[in-house]
């Protein structure tokens, strides 16, 4: 069952690594200055090895996406590179749970990074528009 649940996030993780990248580039794009590691995101999405897109990452995620301090993409990852075969079932069961955990907060994460900034940009446009329909200056 072990190796069976591995197998899936595998798989599951390779099959989403780009929505994975769009995700993480839409909550990067948030953040003031971040143009340059938008770029490195993108050109990362554009690579067809996990773990080459993952080390041409040179600049640090927003910290609303590490976990722990660390880089999602990164810890997915190690995981993943663990010997399917070289592992016991139960070793393999537990990957598979770590993989889901971290997965399910780097989900949350971004969900919740993207609800912020849509929360706050609707917001600022109510408070630019009074209660006569003329756009308020705000300096």
């Amino acid at each position: 069952m072990g190796v069976g649940a591995y197998a899936y996030y595998r798989r599951i993780v390779e099959a989403q690594r780009g929505r994975l990248f769009d995700r993480m580039i839409k909550v990067t794009r948030l953040k003031p200055g971040a143009d340059d590691l938008v770029k490195e995101l993108e050109a990362a999405k554009q690579e067809t090895q996990f773990e080459k897109s993952i080390r041409g990452i040179k600049h640090a995620l927003p910290d609303s996406l590490l976990i722990n301090g660390h880089n999602p993409l990164l810890l997915l990852h190690n995981a993943l590179s663990e010997g399917l075969h070289a592992e016991s079932d139960e070793d393999c069961l537990s990957l598979a749970h770590d993989i889901r955990v971290v997965l399910t907060a780097v989900a949350e994460r971004m969900a919740e990074a993207l609800r912020e900034d849509a929360e706050l940009q609707a917001s600022v446009g109510r408070l630019m528009q009074p209660k006569g329909g003329e756009q308020r200056s705000v300096h």
